[in-house]
């Protein structure tokens, strides 16, 4: 599960997002629950969720720490804020990969359990309209893979521990 932070004005909100089957389960501070089973950014902007109710569609711009979503006419304004379940920044030297922006999780290119060289590709970050590459910091086995692809990911968030 990943607690997601953000401050909107003086209010804190914390979503909740667990992986489950293909998609996630999404509950929203007021405690409601909505399946999200794919999540698709545009290269105008948009964001597209797909739920067992329907498609939502979002547009948002991201300048810095700060994201301003536009949804039927209004626009929220969010800051992010330090997540409440693990460092904000991991260790690479503890095997521990973090996301370095807030960007897209385009392709995993490992599996629990596998073993990969120093230098390997294991994830492919989309932000800004760029791919990044990140790579194994050594040789080890995949322990643990904390996002998937399609997801929307925060700076600091784990994505891979290494062993």
């Amino acid at each position: 599960m990943k607690r997601l932070n953000f401050l909107y004005g003086d209010q804190r909100i914390e979503l909740q997002v667990l992986p489950e089957g293909n998609g996630w389960r999404v509950i929203l501070p007021d405690g409601s629950e909505h399946q999200v089973s794919e999540i698709h950014i545009g290269e105008d902007g948009s964001m597209r969720l797909r739920t067992a109710t329907g498609v939502w569609r979002l547009f948002f711009h991201q300048s810095g720490n700060e994201i301003a979503l536009s949804y039927q006419g209004r626009v929220y304004a969010f800051r992010s804020a330090v997540s409440g379940t693990a460092p904000a920044h991991h260790s690479t030297a503890e095997g521990m990969l973090s996301a370095p922006m807030p960007g897209l999780i385009r392709k995993v290119l490992v599996q629990v359990g596998e073993a990969v060289e120093a230098g390997q590709p294991l994830i492919v970050l989309e932000a800004m309209k760029t791919e990044q590459t990140l790579r194994a910091p050594y040789a080890g086995v995949v322990r643990a893979l904390t996002c998937r692809e399609g997801e929307v990911v925060q700076e600091g968030t784990l994505l891979v521990e290494i062993e």
